[in-house]
């Protein structure tokens, strides 16, 4: 897009399913560092929206919509790891099962998955934070297939997205451990990641924000620290319902 010289903001808008952040800001070196010598804008204008690990897995778990459930994977005694990657051996195991059922439906391998292994809060006892398309693997499917202990499921719905307001909060709830140097907080598929749409960047001469007609906006979370000495507006909504 080439630069409107009457236009002193620069707007960046993400969506990832139902969810949508966006921002505008007049901070002339903001303006100046996403702008190339002809006036367009760079395409890196888009990492405003996406600086933080909490960012990038809220993004994530919206592309599930109102699908996600939050399931808690536990271990029996017996079948408890001792070390952390015994765990994510046993991960790796599971997710190879949810793979086989594909098969036995018929179906593509299944690309809507996160995943976190936890062990260092409560009692210390090592357990799997998964969230899945209820429509991929309901409850009943994955106590079936998860033979190491017990299963503990939160359907993330649209009532219980919107009583959380957004997915942030889980975000949270998924990287409130710090990892082991070397490892990363959490964990999806490659497929997932590459789901996440572009970010929308064009210049306004007013950097109003307006969410459309029946969009339930969000608290203001998260918002990203672009310094001093400028003026921005930030806004985070869920779109109206089809």
């Amino acid at each position: 897009m080439t630069q409107d010289y009457g236009a002193a903001w620069i707007c960046v808008r993400q969506r990832a399913g139902p969810f949508v952040k966006a921002l505008s800001t007049d901070r002339a070196c903001f303006v100046r560092r996403n702008t190339d010598s002809k006036g367009l804008i760079r395409r890196r204008a888009g990492p405003a929206m996406c600086r933080t690990s909490v960012d990038k897995l809220e993004l994530r778990l919206a592309l599930f919509g109102y699908e996600g459930v939050f399931y808690t994977l536990t271990f029996a005694p017996e079948f408890l790891p001792d070390r952390l990657d015994g765990v994510q051996r046993v991960w790796d195991a599971f997710l190879k099962r949810l793979r086989r059922w594909d098969m036995k439906l018929g179906r593509p391998p299944t690309d809507y998955y996160v995943y976190r292994i936890e062990g260092l809060h409560g009692d210390h006892r090592y357990h799997i934070h998964a969230f899945l398309r209820d429509s991929d693997f309901p409850p009943a499917v994955v106590r079936y297939l998860w033979d190491w202990g017990e299963v503990d499921d939160e359907p993330w719905d649209r009532k219980r997205v919107m009583a959380e307001k957004g997915y942030r909060g889980l975000a949270v709830y998924f990287t409130k451990e710090v990892p082991e140097v070397g490892r990363h907080p959490w964990g999806c598929s490659r497929a997932l990641s590459r789901m996440i749409p572009p970010p929308e960047v064009w210049f306004s001469r007013t950097g109003e924000i307006r969410p459309p007609a029946g969009a339930t906006r969000l608290p203001i979370l998260g918002q990203p620290n672009l310094g001093e000495w400028g003026v921005f507006s930030y806004a985070r909504y869920l779109t109206p319902e089809k």
